[in-house]
């Protein structure tokens, strides 16, 4: 999704915009540097009905502009939580550390009968600090005979799928009359998301227009997240590109609209909720995109699990957390569905299987997963 994000930061990140930067003129059509594979310039004009070009952006954006910039300036929010908040830290170590799986990024999924595939925790950034292959990565990646990725719907393909089903994206992203964000939020807190919506190059009128799933997705993230054209790839797109380069088949586990369709029908609390959440956690986004870089690095895909679901995500902030259940939908619910669509080609054997981090770890996370389908699971990297 214009994913990305630490909703799906990764919960709301690990997959839709990190933050789009997309400007409609008028009403009629759409610019976008973040969006780069959607425009080709900023004089670009496509003439499309406005709800159209709202969600097409959207959509585009979710796979294509997440990117972290070298002016990002956040802080690893784990330092202060440990010193400042050391009950709130506890629960997040205490959380992770009973986490099956907690540690690694690659590794082997082997059963007797077939030859072995691979899994590799990614994040939807393009941070050299997570772009940067180890030989034995590399290897891994080139000598595989197909990659799978959490979709491959992207540039054109997308638009396709865009216009071959457009009903069901717009009930999928526009908020009906009682989902619309200015009936779920008080006066001052509707005003702030507006705000919002135009420092991260929106219209103010997707604060009405968006369901709370969809703002969410777009809002989340740090400006200096967002990939420009011409600047390196997210890691999943530096993947794909390498699988292209080797002549390997890559398949996508999931469509583009079934990753946004199943935040469908949220309780109006949880729709509320949500967008305080992004709102308060607004002024740290860079911060958060560092701690999830940070326990990238570290290898720590479950302790990054396990802040992303605390109740205190950031020291001192209140209403910070994003609801449970959106995790439950994009983390577990995907996880299982994931499980399904992978198990064919892990029986075929020789599969490179590249998702989130964050859906890895834990007992309902993949690995868990794999072995309790009799895969023999070991940590590589």
């Amino acid at each position: 999704m214009c994913r990305s994000t630490p909703l799906r930061r990764e919960f709301l990140v690990q997959e839709l915009c990190h933050r789009s930067r997309a400007a409609i003129p008028g009403r009629g059509f759409v610019q976008s540097a973040a969006c780069g594979s959607f425009v080709a310039g900023p004089t670009t004009a496509i003439k499309m009905p406005h709800h159209h070009v709202l969600i097409l952006a959207t959509a585009l954006c979710l796979t294509v502009s997440r990117a972290v910039q070298a002016d990002c300036h956040g802080r690893d929010l784990f330092p202060a939580l440990k010193s400042e908040a050391p009950a709130a830290y506890a629960a997040i170590e205490t959380a992770a550390s009973t986490m099956p799986f907690r540690y690694g990024k690659l590794f082997r999924l082997s059963r007797a009968e077939s030859e072995p595939s691979y899994l590799f925790a990614t994040l939807h950034l393009s941070d050299p600090r997570i772009t940067s292959f180890s030989p034995l990565l590399t290897a891994t990646l080139t000598g595989s005979k197909i990659v799978v990725l959490e979709t491959v719907e992207t540039g054109d393909v997308l638009r396709r799928a865009i216009r071959n089903n457009h009903a069901a994206w717009r009930r999928a992203t526009l908020a009906r009359e009682n989902q619309r964000a200015d009936n779920l939020l008080s006066k001052t807190d509707f005003e702030q998301l507006e705000a919002l919506a135009a420092r991260s190059g929106w219209p103010k009128s997707v604060a009405r227009e968006f369901n709370a799933s969809t703002l969410a997705l777009l809002l989340d993230l740090s400006a200096c997240a967002v990939r420009l054209p011409g600047t390196k790839p997210y890691l999943d797109k530096l993947i794909a590109n390498i699988a292209r380069e080797n002549k390997i088949e890559t398949i996508g586990l999931e469509s583009m609209i079934e990753q946004i369709e199943i935040l469908n029908g949220l309780p109006r609390e949880t729709e509320r909720d949500l967008l305080i959440a992004i709102l308060r956690r607004a002024d740290r986004s860079e911060d958060f995109v560092e701690t999830q870089i940070a326990r990238y690095v570290e290898g720590d895909i479950g302790g990054l699990l396990a802040w992303l679901q605390s109740a205190e995500p950031i020291r001192g902030f209140a209403q910070a957390q994003i609801p449970p259940t959106i995790g439950d939908r994009l983390i577990t619910l995907r996880n299982h569905r994931m499980r399904d669509r992978a198990l064919s080609f892990l029986r075929r054997g020789g599969a490179f299987i590249a998702v989130g981090a964050v859906h890895l770890p834990g007992k309902e996370g993949l690995l868990s997963l794999f072995q309790t389908e009799g895969y023999n699971v070991d940590a590589l990297e």
